[in-house]
């Protein structure tokens, strides 16, 4: 469901022509359903940033993934150019400032405060992942709108 999801907002953002180039390597360890790894893939596909993506089985992970995160030993790991960054929120502002296009987050500072409220709110309140994949799914077919 969702790779169909991101395929479309692809297939947009490329029609726009805002993907970006892809002369970088960038590495999305996730594994299905999380809807940590989604959000990841979302603001990627946003921001029009080319990436391959290395699904890990949970319970068997790659000596990938526990190399590039020994710590927490979970997905998402997001690689950019060989360094490892951990955890979704810190991926997701990684991302936004790295590639200025497309801000994930907007310029006013209350505004962003507000969308890192949110953020952190979700991650707490929101336990059932089927839920949280339901409410992306909403959101994405909603920016078909806009």
């Amino acid at each position: 469901m969702i790779h169909t999801l991101v395929a479309k907002v692809r297939r947009v953002l490329q029609g726009c022509g805002v993907m970006a180039a892809s002369a970088e390597e960038v590495k999305l360890l996730g594994s299905v359903g999380s809807p940590f790894v989604i959000r990841v893939q979302i603001a990627l596909e946003l921001k029009g940033i080319e990436y391959k993506y290395s699904e890990e089985k949970l319970g068997n992970l790659s000596e990938t993934l526990l190399k590039y995160n020994p710590v927490y030993r979970m997905v998402p790991v997001f690689v950019h150019n060989g360094n490892p960054i951990s955890e979704s929120r810190v991926i997701l502002e990684y991302i936004d400032e790295t590639w200025k296009q497309n801000p994930i987050l907007p310029n006013d500072p209350y505004q962003r405060a507000l969308a890192r409220f949110w953020s952190k709110f979700i991650d707490d309140k929101v336990s059932n992942s089927r839920l949280y994949i339901n409410a992306l799914h909403e959101i994405m077919l909603l920016m078909n709108y806009i």
